[in-house]
């Protein structure tokens, strides 16, 4: 599969243990996510979906139970990437960012990855995306149609079937049938975004293997035509999984530039292709630049695009944040 410059993110993500991983699985009580007949008292119970009976005796599906009326997108370990309440934004939310209240369902320039758009992924291959059926059935969270799980079962359920009491890939993400690889935060990065704490996820951009990249990759892989797979500047399209040259100044200030800087590391994150965040093998990833459910900001960008500055830009905002000798 090509990997390049990916403009759009998969949805629903945060990442994985690089190596030797011990994937956190649900617990609590087996009646949190699942009822017996879908019946309660001869009709289903107020707090579950109202589309079912679901698959596996659920009683909801992703969207529902990722779902809050809340403004906390993490409550009681239980993370939510949307909030009837409308108040998700850039400063409340979890790592793979959020989804609006209301749910365009339209153009490349969403703010979100549009559940049920038939829209093509921007930068789709057909030769490298024949699994894809989100063109008729509409964009999903896992499956044939979306990001999780297998790419042979068009049911979310199915596709991602075990994956929460038995997580062998983080965030049941998968290239093919290979794992992608990855550290996540215990609070999916809540405590950062809200610049409460500073434990950030790590992402493997490890070259030739299933990186983050990589799984963006599988739906947007080649943009228009033109594909620079070259790593030697200079560059048509922005690259990733392509190490970051060491005399840059996130290289030689690496401890407060990045490691020591909690904006850094929300709005740039850097993948790394060992487990370890050392100078000589950060790479910027497609989760760089983006969110992968979706932001405030048009084409799931961590921050605002068109208002970046050179000449006289400061922080670590945007492209300026590895670009620093721009600001």
């Amino acid at each position: 599969m090509k990997r390049t410059i990916i403009i759009s993110l998969v949805a629903l993500l945060s990442l994985v243990l690089i190596s030797g991983v011990a994937h956190a699985a649900v617990s609590g009580p087996c009646a949190n996510c699942h009822t017996m007949h879908y019946s309660q008292g001869g009709s289903p119970d107020a707090s579950w979906g109202s589309g079912g009976p679901y698959d596996f005796l659920l009683t909801n599906d992703c969207i529902g139970c990722h779902t809050t009326s809340g403004a906390d997108p993490y409550v009681n370990g239980y993370p939510f990437v949307k909030s009837t309440a409308g108040s998700f934004s850039s400063s409340a939310c979890l790592a793979g960012g959020f989804f609006a209240v209301t749910d365009s369902v339209g153009n490349n320039n969403d703010v979100a990855h549009s559940l049920g758009n038939t829209n093509a992924p921007a930068g789709i291959a057909a030769a490298e995306n024949s699994w894809y059926t989100g063109s008729t059935d509409g964009l999903s969270c896992a499956g044939t149609n979306g990001c999780h799980g297998n790419q042979t079962d068009l049911s979310d359920m199915v596709a991602i079937k075990g994956g929460h009491h038995d997580p062998s890939a983080y965030r049941i993400l998968y290239v093919g049938t290979s794992a992608v690889l990855g550290t996540g935060a215990a609070d999916y990065e809540e405590a950062l975004i809200s610049g409460s704490g500073t434990v950030h996820n790590v992402y493997s951009a490890t070259v030739g293997g299933p990186s983050i990249s990589e799984l963006c990759g599988k739906c947007h892989s080649d943009f228009h035509g033109s594909d620079d797979t070259n790593a030697a500047s200079p560059f048509i399209r922005h690259p990733t999984d392509v190490a970051i040259p060491t005399t840059w100044d996130i290289y030689v200030n690496f401890a407060t530039e990045w490691t020591g800087d909690a904006d850094a590391m929300r709005n740039h994150p850097l993948g790394f292709n060992a487990e370890t965040e050392t100078v000589g093998n950060a790479r910027v990833t497609c989760l760089s630049c983006h969110r992968a459910h979706g932001t405030e900001y048009n084409d799931c960008l961590r921050w605002d695009y068109n208002a970046t500055q050179i000449a006289g830009g400061s922080g670590t905002e945007g492209c300026l944040g590895c670009h620093s000798r721009q600001r």
